[in-house]
C-alpha cells in the first residue's frame, strides 16, 4: 500500500520550538521575579518620558487588538466563536484608544485627563477580554447574542469613562497610590483571566489556537499583577505591566495567526500535496489504463487521450488531440456514428455504445479491429464533453467466431458437422426434386487408435476427409458425423450405389502417413433416399446410419440401401448387445469341442473350441451374437473367458490323462488388437499348467491380412510363445502371396464354400492350389465341413492333412470327449 508521508501537527511549526504554555510559564516566572522586586522596593524607579513610552506601547496593544479582530472576522469559514473574539476585540481596542488619549500629561482630548478616567477606561479593556474569551466558551447556540451583549458592555464603559468617571468610585490617589476598589478589581482580572485560561486549556483542540489563547490569558493574568503594587503612574510597575499587556495580546496575535494563517497554510499544502497526489495517481491510473480513454467535447473533437488510446489506434503520442472522434470510425459507419453522436450530447448519460460484439473502429494506420465503447458524461472546464472509455475486444470476437464456427464444424476435418448435417438436411429435403443422404463409415479405426494411437487415428480421418472431398460432384456435399462415419447429401436423383462405390474406391490404395506408417483401411457405406424414404432429417440421418450397420455386419465391405427390416434388425442387435454380460453372469455360454481328424490313419488330431449360447428363450446362433460381441467389444471379455475355460477343461483332461491333441481356439480381430492379449495367455497357461504349444489360435484370412502392419508383429509374438497360428477361412479373403509368406502360419484351413464345390471342376482346383501352396510354405492343410464320404476320400487322395465337419462327428460337449475318443481307439484296429 502507498502511504503518504505524515504530516507536522498544525501547532508545531518551524518558528515556535517551545510550546505557547510552556513558554508563558517562562514569562510568569520573569514577572514574578519583578513583582518581588516591586514589593521590596515599590516605586524605586520612575521612567522619563513615561507618556511617550506609554503611548507606543498602547499603540502596539491596539493594532494587535485590531489585527485580532480582524483575522478572527474576515474568514469565509470563521465560526460564531471567532466572530465573538473579533467582536469583543474590537471593542478592547476602541476601549485602549479611549484610555491611550486621557494620559494624565496627554492634552485634553474628550474632557479632562486624570490618572482615574484612564484607569477606568483600563479596566473595562481589560474587562472586555475577559468577557469576550467567556463568551467565546459558552455553546454556540447561546452565542447569537454575545456581539451586542459586548458592543453595549464597550459602549458603556466608553461612556461612563469619559463622561462620568468623576461619578465613579476613585481608584488612584495622586501622593497614595491606588485604592483598595483598584486592587481589588485588579484581583478580579487576575483570577478571571487564570480560570479563563485553565478553562481554554481543558477545551483542548475544540478551541482554535486554544493554548495560545490560554498562555495569553496565563501572561496577561500576571502582568496584571503590576498593575496592584505600583504606585506612581510612571514608575517600572506600570511600565511593565503596559509591556506584558502587550506580550499577552502578542499571545492571542500568535494564536489567531496560528488558526488563521498557519494552519490553513499547512491545511493547504497537506491538501495541495494530497491533490498532486492524488493528481499524480490519477495520471498514473489513466496513464497506465489497460482501457483506451478518449475525453470528446460537444463538437467530436478529441480534446484529450491517453497511453492506451494511443497504442490502440496506432497513433503518435499526442497526435489523437484535435482529431474529431469521427475519423477513428470507417467510412461506411461515419454517417451512423455522427448521428449518434448528436443524439447522445444531446442526452447525455453512462451507458455502453456497442451492446453486442461488432462495432470496428479505424486505426491511424487504416486497419480495422472490434471495440467495445461505454459512454460517461462529463464536466471539464465548465462545457460538456464525453468520456469515452475504448476496449479493443478484436480477441473476443474472434474467439465467438471460432466458438460458433465450432457448433457447426468438425474441428479436425473443418467439414460440417452433425447438427449442421440435420440444418443442410432440413433445407434439402424442402427442395423440389429428388435426393439421398449417404453414410460412410472407416472400418476398423478403433484398432487403428489402440495400436498406433490417435494421432495416427486422427491422420486417417484427415486424409479420408481429402480423398471424399477430391471425389464429390456438383450438388453434393460431405460432413462429418462423428468419429469414423462421414455424410454426403446428394442432390438429384443420381445413381446412389454407382457414387458410393466411387467415394468408396477412396480407400482401395493405402494411407501414407507421419512417421513412415502405412496403413490400408477400408469403409462400408449406406443410404436412404428422399422424399422416398422420409422428409425429416433425424429420421433420414437414422435410416443411413441403420444401412451402413447392415453392409457393416454383412462383412463386404460394400454399400446397402435402407429397407424397413433395418430397424427391426437393429432392435434385435440392441438387444442382443444388452443381453451378453448378463449371459456370461448367468453362465449361460458353454463351449464345445469339434474334433479334427488326421485324413492318413483317421485319428483324432485335435478338437476346435466353439462357443454356444442358450438362454432361457432358446439358442442363439454364435453367427447371429459373435458379430455383436465384436462390434460393442464384448469380445475382448468373452474371448478371455472361452480361453481359461477351455484351458482349465484341457487341464482336466491331461488330469485324468485323456489325450485330445492340440486345442484350436478362435481368435477375432478386436482380440487381435488387444494389447495384453499375449501376457493373459502365459499367465492363463501358467496358472493351469498348460504349454502354448498344446494351443493353436485360429485367425481368418480377412483378419490378418486387412491391416498386416500391425497384425504381423502381433502373430510373430504369438509364434514365439509356442503357440500355433491357422489361418481359417483360406480363399475368401484377398491374401497376396508376398504378403502371406512374412505370416508365421503353421495350418491353412480350406473354407467349408470350397469343400461344398469339390464335386465340381472350379471346386477341386481351388482346393487343389490351397493344398499345394500349403505344402509349398510348410502348413499343413484342414478342410472345414466334410459332410460327404466323396468328399472325404478326395481330400486323402490330394494329400489334404486334416478334416472336420459332420461326416465325423458334430461339435461334442466337454463330457462327450472322452467316450468319443474311447470309441475311436476301440474302432482303430477294425480300420
Amino acid at each position: 500500500m502507498i502511504q503518504l508521508p505524515a504530516m507536522p501537527p498544525p501547532a508545531a511549526t518551524a518558528a515556535t520550538r517551545l510550546p505557547p504554555l510552556q513558554l508563558a510559564a517562562m514569562l510568569c516566572a520573569l514577572i514574578s521575579g519583578l513583582l518581588l522586586l516591586q514589593l521590596v522596593f515599590p516605586g524605586w524607579l520612575r521612567l522619563p518620558d513615561y507618556a511617550a513610552l506609554h503611548t507606543l506601547l498602547e499603540m502596539l496593544s491596539i493594532a494587535m487588538s485590531l489585527l485580532v479582530a480582524v483575522m478572527s472576522w474576515f474568514k469565509t469559514d470563521s465560526s460564531r466563536r471567532l466572530r465573538v473574539l473579533a467582536i469583543g476585540f474590537m471593542v478592547v481596542a476602541g476601549l485602549d484608544i479611549l484610555h491611550a488619549v486621557s494620559y494624565p500629561v496627554l492634552p485634553a482630548f474628550l474632557g479632562t485627563n486624570t490618572p482615574h478616567k484612564a484607569i477606568v477606561l483600563w479596566l473595562g479593556a481589560r474587562s472586555s477580554v475577559a468577557l469576550a474569551m467567556l463568551f467565546m466558551l459558552l455553546p454556540e447556540r447561546h452565542q447569537r447574542s454575545a456581539a451586542p451583549l459586548l458592543l453595549l458592555y464597550g459602549l458603556l464603559f466608553a461612556v461612563l469613562g469619559v463622561g462620568y468617571h468623576d461619578a465613579l468610585p476613585l481608584l488612584f490617589v495622586p501622593g497614595q497610590g491606588l485604592t483598595p476598589l483598584k486592587v481589588a478589581l485588579e484581583w478580579l482580572l487576575v483570577g478571571s483571566y487564570l480560570l479563563l485560561a485553565w478553562r481554554i486549556y481543558r477545551a483542548g483542540l475544540s478551541i482554535l489556537a486554544g493554548q495560545w489563547l490560554a498562555a495569553g490569558l496565563l501572561v496577561l493574568a500576571f502582568g496584571e499583577l503590576f498593575f496592584c503594587f505600583y504606585l506612581l503612574v510612571d514608575d517600572l510597575a506600570n511600565g511593565l505591566g503596559h509591556v506584558f499587556k502587550v506580550v499577552g495580546q502578542a499571545f492571542f496575535l500568535r494564536g489567531v495567526i496560528e488558526a488563521r494563517l498557519l494552519q490553513p497554510y499547512q491545511q493547504l499544502t497537506i491538501e495541495k500535496a494530497a491533490h498532486e497526489d492524488a493528481l499524480g495517481r490519477l495520471n498514473a491510473l489513466v496513464a497506465g489504463a489497460p482501457l483506451g480513454i478518449l475525453v470528446v467535447d460537444a463538437a467530436g473533437l478529441i480534446s484529450s487521450s491517453n497511453h492506451a488510446a494511443e497504442n490502440m489506434f496506432r497513433a503518435v503520442p499526442g497526435s489523437l488531440d484535435g482529431l474529431t472522434v469521427d475519423e477513428l470510425v470507417g467510412h461506411d459507419l461515419r454517417a451512423a456514428h455522427l448521428r449518434h453522436r448528436v443524439a447522445y450530447h444531446a442526452a447525455p448519460q453512462v451507458r455502453r455504445m456497442s451492446e453486442r460484439q461488432g462495432l470496428q473502429a479505424l486505426r491511424r494506420d487504416g486497419s480495422r479491429f472490434y471495440v467495445n465503447v461505454a459512454l460517461a458524461p462529463l464536466q471539464w472546464g465548465g462545457r460538456q464533453h464525453t468520456l469515452a472509455f475504448v476496449s479493443d475486444v478484436s480477441a473476443e470476437v474472434q474467439q465467438n467466431l471460432q466458438l460458433q464456427w465450432l457448433a457447426d464444424h468438425d474441428e479436425l476435418t473443418a467439414l460440417p458437422n452433425r447438427r449442421a448435417t440435420l440444418e443442410r438436411l432440413a433445407l434439402a429435403v424442402k427442395q423440389p426434386g429428388l435426393g439421398a443422404l449417404l453414410v460412410l463409415n472407416i472400418d476398423a479405426l478403433g484398432r487403428i487408435n489402440q495400436v498406433f494411437g490417435h494421432r495416427v487415428g486422427d491422420e486417417v480421418l484427415v486424409a479420408s476427409s481429402r480423398r471424399l472431398q477430391g471425389l464429390l460432384l456438383p450438388g453434393e456435399e460431405i460432413t462429418r458425423l462423428q468419429g469414423d462415419s462421414f455424410a454426403v447429401i446428394m442432390a438429384g436423383n443420381a445413381a446412389v450405389e454407382t457414387r458410393a462405390d466411387v467415394l468408396l474406391g477412396a480407400f482401395s490404395h493405402p494411407f501414407l502417413l507421419s512417421g513412415e506408417v502405412r496403413l490400408q483401411a477400408s469403409a462400408t457405406a449406406g443410404y436412404c433416399r428422399f422424399p422416398q424414404d422420409s422428409q425429416q432429417p433425424d429420421l433420414l440421418l437414422q435410416y443411413a446410419e441403420l444401412a451402413m450397420a447392415a453392409a457393416k455386419r454383412s462383412g463386404q465391405h460394400g454399400v446397402k440401401a435402407f429397407n424397413s427390416v433395418q430397424p427391426a434388425q437393429t432392435r434385435r442387435w440392441l438387444e442382443l448387445a444388452s443381453q451378453l454380460s448378463n449371459g456370461l453372469q448367468q453362465h449361460e455360454f458353454f463351449l464345445v469341442y469339434q474334433p479334427r481328424i488326421a485324413l492318413d490313419d483317421g485319428q483324432v488330431a485335435g478338437f476346435e473350441v466353439l462357443l454356444r449360447w442358450q438362454t432361457p428363450a432358446g439358442n442363439i446362433s454364435p453367427g447371429e451374437f459373435i458379430p455383436v460381441a465384436e462390434e460393442t467389444g464384448f469380445i475382448l471379455e468373452l474371448g478371455r473367458w472361452i480361453f481359461d475355460h477351455a484351458l482349465a477343461q484341457l487341464a482336466q483332461w491331461q488330469h485324468a490323462g485323456i489325450d485330445v491333441g492340440r486345442l484350436a481356439i478362435n481368435l477375432s480381430t478386436r482380440q487381435l488388437s488387444d494389447p495384453g492379449l499375449q501376457d493373459f495367455l502365459l499367465q492363463s497357461c501358467a496358472r493351469h499348467g498348460i504349454s502354448p504349444a498344446q494351443l493353436e489360435l485360429e485367425i481368418t484370412e480377412t483378419a490378418a491380412m486387412e491391416n498386416l502392419e500391425w497384425a504381423l508383429p502381433v502373430l510373430h509374438r504369438l509364434r514365439a510363445l509356442g503357440a500355433y497360428i491357422a489361418l481359417d477361412d483360406f480363399g475368401t479373403g484377398y491374401s497376396s502371396l508376398a504378403y502371406l509368406q512374412q505370416l508365421p502360419v503353421s495350418v491353412l484351413k480350406i473354407d467349408l464354400a470350397f469343400v461344398r464345390n469339390l464335386d465340381r471342376e472350379e471346386g477341386r482346383a481351388v482346393a487343389r492350389t490351397i493344398i499345394t501352396l500349403a505344402q509349398n510354405l510348410g502348413c499343413n492343410t484342414v478342410a472345414e465341413g466334410v459332410e460327404t464320404e466323396a468328399q472325404r476320400a478326395w481330400l486323402l487322395a490330394n494329400h489334404c492333412d486334416e478334416m472336420q465337419g459332420f461326416l465325423e462327428a458334430r461339435p461334442l460337449p466337454s463330457d462327450a470327449v472322452a467316450p468319443y475318443l474311447q470309441r475311436k481307439r476301440t474302432a482303430a484296429p477294425e480300420a
